[in-house]
């Protein structure tokens, strides 16, 4: 509504200016019949114009009906143009105004691409939103407005401009710049800014490209007590893009007729999702399969294929135990590439199980999976696409239409679209573990006769109510804490077998212990009282302390930690000993 009245508003205005000149023209030329002036059509149309500044509306006599429409219309529609003009000169200072009220908001430092698609999304959940922008000749920021964001033009690594986005009293704060280093940079200074923070923790997203980055600043915020109100994660879509991809299409040993019992994928374009997608593929092919299993087959089509595999392996060292990985360098508008010959085997059987183009040009993208859907359309094999928005997909390959078959096999991957989504970006690697736990926490509860729905917790993750998702989430922030307790640190993944790390028996009691003493803590403070088990009551019996407690429900928490290095694995961790 706001987009279509402010796209309207101005010719409108106009309209109505228009139609106050016709009707106050046609109103003066009447009272003139009538009362026996003689005027020109200049002098009336004179009359008309001054009916906006409210100077000659005020006549004797009987006023025709146009008149008295028009004497009313004009100085409205004067003073609505009159105020748009102030607001539109004065803006910076009322949308700073109105910031000074805001609570429980979300900044957005940064407006390009991601930022825009997250600022819309949340606005469109009617949630408040605060965008940091430094440029002020930036495209965006008329569109950012136009469906209702404040926008504050300033460098968001100033404190001052961190405070005046009230950022004491956010509830988010997301940093998207284009820059690594400014965006650790913006976290570093909002942490200083709420030290004194009372209530909530401030939770702070920061976008870092870089994996080691990553890895480290996340790792180091893992390990820091969960107490502080200042919570922060580092995320990058193409990490996240990764994830997601695999989650939707998993790496799989039969598919569409296609016996691939040891798994081979194809990943064309080897730029950051593509590097992203063979390392989480080769990662849970480990952890699923174990090391017993043949390594996962990875053909890597581009045009320095070679050289990126190399870079990979020095990096990522582990990588070539899990990984076969096999180099075809080969332009996309090549005839090498049209025909396709990396997707068979020697004996001209089909041997991928999954196709993704990971080419950062859409129509580069699309033209190179039409080509390849042209070998394989008749096995069933699925070919997934990144695009930047997922939408652009039918359009696009309604601009290349295909003679016979259809294209139920060729899917879109929407990377911005799926990974500027609020309810799984503003959670980062938190809310990657707290889901990785509740998973768990079914599994153990299926097992153990359990089914879904039979309380309230019992439930996937996408039904289970914001109340038990946030104490999922500080059972994931407490991790750190948990292991600094028994001289444990957590590292960036390079051990892909999770099982090789196992706590003593002593150091499992205690850590089980502490997350009975943290539930016990959070309870309380949000109200939780002992007394009987209520599924939607606020008491229960396990409000007390460790010793008191049922083996069976100590078990409970042992059973969580004995998961811990697996969960971890997952979300690229492990844990190392420091004693």
């Amino acid at each position: 509504m706001r987009r279509k009245w402010n796209s309207i508003q101005w010719p409108l205005a106009f309209v109505l200016a228009l139609a106050a000149i016709i009707l106050g023209f046609i109103g003066f030329a009447r009272f003139s019949a009538s009362t026996g002036q003689a005027r020109t059509h200049w002098d009336t149309l004179y009359l008309a114009v001054q009916l906006f500044a409210m100077q000659s509306g005020a006549v004797s006599g009987p006023v025709p009906w146009q008149l008295q429409i028009a004497r009313f219309l004009a100085p409205a529609a004067a003073a609505y143009a009159a105020l748009g003009a102030l607001a539109i000169l004065f803006r910076d200072q009322l949308e700073r105004f109105r910031i000074r009220f805001l609570r429980s908001h979300t900044i957005i430092c940064g407006l390009g691409r991601k930022g825009m698609l997250l600022a819309e999304a949340l606005k469109a959940r009617g949630e408040r939103v605060v965008l940091i922008e430094s440029d002020t000749e930036n495209d965006f920021i008329e569109a950012a407005r136009d469906f209702g964001a404040l926008v504050l033009l300033g460098d968001a690594r100033a404190p001052r401009i961190l405070r005046k986005a009230r950022v004491n009293r956010a509830s988010h704060l997301v940093v998207v710049t284009g820059d690594d280093g400014v965006n650790a940079d913006v976290a570093v200074r909002a942490r200083g800014i709420v030290t004194n923070r009372k209530g909530p923790a401030l939770y702070c997203l920061a976008h870092i490209v870089g994996p080691e980055l990553r890895s480290l600043l996340r790792v180091q915020e893992m390990g820091k007590a969960t107490e502080e109100p200042f919570r922060v994660d580092f995320f990058n879509v193409f990490e996240g893009g990764a994830r997601a991809l695999l989650r939707d299409y998993p790496v799989s040993g039969d598919r569409g007729g296609w016996r691939t019992p040891e798994g081979h994928i194809v990943v064309v374009g080897l730029g950051q999702l593509g590097e992203n997608l063979v390392l989480h593929a080769a990662r849970d092919w480990r952890i699923n399969k174990g090391p017993s299993t043949h390594p996962l087959r990875v053909t890597i089509v581009d045009q320095s294929a070679a050289s990126h595999i190399e870079s990979l392996l020095v990096l990522h060292p582990w990588l070539g135990q899990v990984c076969q990985m096999m180099p075809v360098e080969a332009p996309f508008d090549s005839r090498e590439f049209a025909e396709a010959q990396f997707l068979f085997d020697e004996d001209g059987a089909g041997a991928v199980s999954t196709i993704f183009i990971c080419v950062d040009d859409d129509s580069q993208g699309i033209s190179a999976a039409l080509l390849l859907y042209r070998r394989v359309k008749d096995k069933g094999v699925p070919i997934v696409i990144r695009t930047a928005h997922g939408a652009g997909l039918a359009s696009l390959l309604r601009q290349e239409p295909i003679a016979d078959g259809d294209l139920s096999s060729l899917q879109a991957f929407g990377l911005l679209d799926r990974m500027c989504n609020p309810d799984l970006l503003l959670g980062g690697v938190n809310e990657i573990l707290a889901r990785a736990m509740h998973e768990e926490y079914l599994k153990d509860r299926r097992r153990a006769g359990e089914g879904l729905g039979t309380n309230p917790a019992l439930v996937p993750w996408s039904d289970l109510e914001e109340g038990r998702k946030e104490s999922n989430r500080a059972q994931a922030a407490h991790i750190g804490t948990k292991l600094a307790a028994i001289g444990c640190d957590l590292i960036t993944l390079s051990d892909w077998d999770p099982d090789n790390f196992q706590f003593e028996n002593d150091e499992l009691e205690k850590l089980a212990e502490m997350e009975h003493d943290r539930w016990v803590k959070e309870r309380k403070q949000t109200g939780w009282t002992l007394g009987p088990k209520q599924p939607e009551g606020t008491t229960s019996p396990y409000l007390v302390p460790w010793r008191q407690l049922d083996e069976d429900v100590r078990e409970l928490d042992r059973t969580f930690i004995r998961t811990l290095p697996d969960l971890l694995a997952r979300s690229g961790f492990q844990i190392v000993r420091i004693k």
